[in-house]
């Protein structure tokens, strides 16, 4: 699969969900920052509300401090009820500058009461860590009263270091801190334990604040909570469906790929099968379009019974599944999968089901899926060179397709660039001995490559389409040469070019071939042209018209490779010829030279009676060369008097007058 497909499946499988579960959260995200921010506030408003009240309690005991501070006995008793009624006052002592808590006034010789003095100050000092004694070393620390006032003070560090406030703060009943304040009289301050309580309707409006906070986030988060169970749901759907075959509601190919993938990362030892139902299109066409994948659904359906665990079967497309099965010994992978083979036969009763099976072993754990797939799909494709129905797949195959993919991919920039060379093999009379008629073979010389043997190019343009073009231009090289030599002075030689039976297609194939050689102005009985016997298997009423026209145009029309197919002397009584040549392997270890001479002899007088030429390809030695002189045979083309020649060589040897050499 490429990367583009691929990457256009994961954004479907994660296009509905992933968006919508990151604009929830987000959506979660600021609903509850709005409750928070809302919440600080309202909470910060309430302790700004019991801080302006405890800055009022602290004024009011100063302020006491400042009226009755020659009155002892007063000041104690309005201190003594503020600390009874103000619950924002915990406690309140009077130190001086050191910290020391006093019992008299410099300046206005005013004492408390015992009760006031050291026991129970002392006490309480004590407990909270503020004497003097016991807070030398943190001198730089304390206060400095001259500067301080209610704006500035900061409760829990100004004062004492951390140990000695949590001892302070944990003594208390309710949160609350320590304020030392100055008063008017020199060398007095006021210590104040303060508090900060919460009031019930306060305490209520809190709490009721949380629990709708809490409340509104819950209900959003289960709210959002389902609609992500939806988006899964729904992606689940939609994944199904990307995995889901539309014929047989069963797997996919995409399915198949991905899981294969990970059962083979974990254990190699598998086999991948592809499996062809022959004829699929020819019986949709007989029983119908619905019928037939019925047929494909029933299919599957048999395949999926008769797989194991961690095993997995697919439909790829058109007719064809994929199966991946444990691994075992050929022998007993083909037994298995005859036995599926006929489990599948009998989808369908008086109905008979021809199927085809490449197979393709997995290697390594880091073989590509796809191409597993390719190589069995390859298998397949040889199936009608075997004759067993199971083909597994080598290496061979794919080299094979690389080359055609390489020769298809160069075969149009090899024509422009006329790397396509003609060779000339001369034809030579049989008595004589004389070059007398040569055949155009075409000869690749590729830039990268070199030479490419005909037969490994030929085949291929054959099935593609592309010797329809390759003919042309041999035909047009060849009459060019001839139009050249012509120009010379040179005396021509039949020369023949083959007509590939993909070209009988054409209902003014003539006419065509005509075209050409017309524009050099070659006479038309300078050039033959060479059919094979397997154009006769195509459309017979067509080829005799088209035979008929090229020799109303006087052109010679011969017929390749006489003898090698199985209508030959059929197609002798039909096609009006003017030459057949004999198939080289009349002459090739023949067991029974007697036996061969026969047939041969009796095909040339057989010939000979029609009015037609002989011209035997492939004669090698001297005692072919005389048996066939006796036959009255007329050219002889082969080794024994020259291979394929460039043109440079061949005109060497047909107006150089230089002697034939025997091979």
């Amino acid at each position: 699969m490429s990367l583009k497909k691929e990457l256009k499946i994961k954004r479907l499988r994660r296009k509905a969900l992933l968006p919508r579960v990151i604009g929830i959260i987000l959506a979660d995200i600021l609903l509850a920052s709005g409750a928070l921010y809302f919440g600080t506030l309202t909470v910060l408003s309430m302790f700004a509300d019991t801080l302006v009240e405890n800055y009022k309690s602290c004024n009011t005991v100063v302020q006491i401090v400042n009226a009755y501070k020659a009155d002892a006995q007063s000041l104690f008793e309005k201190i003594t009820e503020i600390e009874k009624l103000d619950e924002s006052i915990a406690k309140v002592y009077l130190v001086d500058d050191d910290f020391e808590i006093i019992n008299s006034f410099d300046n206005a010789e005013i004492e408390f009461k015992k009760e006031f003095q050291v026991s129970q100050a002392k006490k309480d000092l004590a407990k909270n860590g503020i004497f003097r004694n016991e807070i030398d070393e943190y001198d730089d620390v304390l206060i400095e009263f001259e500067k301080l006032s209610l704006n500035s003070l900061n409760i829990h560090s100004l004062m004492f270091k951390k140990n000695v406030l949590d001892s302070a703060i944990k003594s208390a009943a309710t949160a609350g801190g320590w304020l030392a304040l100055k008063t008017e009289t020199e060398n007095l301050n006021v210590c104040i334990k303060t508090l900060y309580p919460v009031y019930p309707d306060k305490y209520n409006m809190l709490c009721l604040l949380l629990i709708s906070i809490a409340a509104a986030v819950l209900a959003t988060g289960v709210y959002e909570l389902k609609k992500i169970v939806i988006y899964i749901i729904e992606q689940r759907k939609v994944n199904k469906l990307v995995f889901t075959d539309t014929a047989t509601g069963g797997n996919n190919k995409e399915y198949f790929i991905k899981h294969s993938a990970k059962y083979i990362k974990k254990n190699p030892d598998y086999v991948l099968i592809q499996l062809r139902l022959e004829k699929y299109r020819n019986y949709c066409t007989a029983y119908g379009v619905k019928e037939g994948e019925d047929l494909l659904e029933d299919l599957y359906n048999a395949l999926s019974g008769v797989i194991k665990p961690k095993e997995i079967v697919a439909h790829l497309e058109k007719a064809d599944f994929a199966l991946l099965l444990f691994s075992d010994t050929d022998e007993n992978i083909e037994a298995r999968v005859n036995s599926i083979l006929d489990t599948l036969g009998g989808a369908r009763e008086n109905q008979h089901l021809l199927f085809s099976v490449g197979i393709c072993r997995v290697e390594t754990r880091r073989d590509d899926v796809e191409n597993l797939l390719t190589s069995s799909g390859l298998a397949i494709t040889k199936r009608s060179e075997s004759s067993n129905n199971i083909v597994w797949f080598d290496a061979s195959m794919k080299e094979e397709q690389v080359w055609e993919r390489h020769i298809e991919d160069d075969m149009d920039k090899a024509l422009e660039n006329r790397e396509f060379t003609v060779y000339l093999q001369p034809k030579y009379s049989t008595k004589e001995e004389v070059l007398s008629a040569a055949e155009a073979l075409v000869r690749w010389i590729h830039p990268s490559l070199g030479f490419i043997n005909p037969g490994k190019f030929i085949p291929i343009f054959e099935r593609n389409g592309f010797i329809l073009k390759l003919d042309d231009y041999m035909l047009d090289e060849v009459a060019k040469q001839q139009a050249k030599w012509m120009q010379e002075g040179k005396k021509l030689v039949p020369i023949s070019v083959n007509v590939s039976r993909a070209h009988f297609a054409r209902y003014d194939l003539a006419e065509h071939i005509c075209s050409i050689v017309d524009t050099y102005k070659v006479p038309h009985e300078y050039i033959e042209l060479e059919l094979t016997e397997s154009a006769f298997f195509d459309d017979k009423s067509a080829l005799l018209e088209t035979v008929k026209k090229l020799k109303s145009f006087g052109f010679k029309v011969s017929m390749d490779d006489f003898g090698a197919g199985y209508s030959s002397l059929n197609s002798l009584k039909e096609l009006p010829l003017d030459i057949i040549k004999l198939d080289a392997e009349f002459f090739r270890g023949v067991d029974d030279l007697e036996r061969s001479n026969l047939i041969v002899g009796d095909t040339i007088s057989l010939a000979k009676k029609l009015g037609m030429q002989i011209v035997a390809e492939g004669i090698e030695t001297r005692e072919q060369v005389d048996f066939l002189a006796k036959q009255n045979c007329d050219l002889i083309q082969g080794f024994y008097f020259a291979k394929p020649l460039p043109i440079n060589e061949f005109e060497e040897r047909a107006y150089g007058k230089t002697e034939p050499q025997q091979a």
